[in-house]
């Protein structure tokens, strides 16, 4: 993990009052298929049934984060995996 993906997933953790537990992040960069830099967050769920908005908020809030943390033209992909699914469906 580069130290751009290494800060932004500390950052992530730190992220106060989340409207649905998150039991971990997963955090990559690098170029998306257009070549645009670009960050990808899988934010892996205590739950699996979490609302529309909750998970609308929460990706709200990550978005935040990101920008805040990086050069605000690199493109961010938000992803959500339930409890069901683990860890390693990232």
């Amino acid at each position: 993990m580069d130290i751009v993906a290494s800060s932004i997933e500390a950052a992530l953790r730190e992220l106060p009052e989340l409207p649905t537990p998150v039991s971990s992040w997963h955090v990559e960069t690098g170029s998306d298929s257009t070549d645009d830099p670009a960050v990808w967050v899988w934010a892996m769920l205590r739950e699996d049934d979490v609302e529309f908005a909750k998970r609308l908020r929460l990706r709200s809030m990550i978005r935040d984060l990101v920008e805040k943390k990086t050069d605000s033209s690199m493109l961010v992909y938000v992803r959500f995996r339930g409890a069901s699914e683990g860890a390693h469906s990232a």
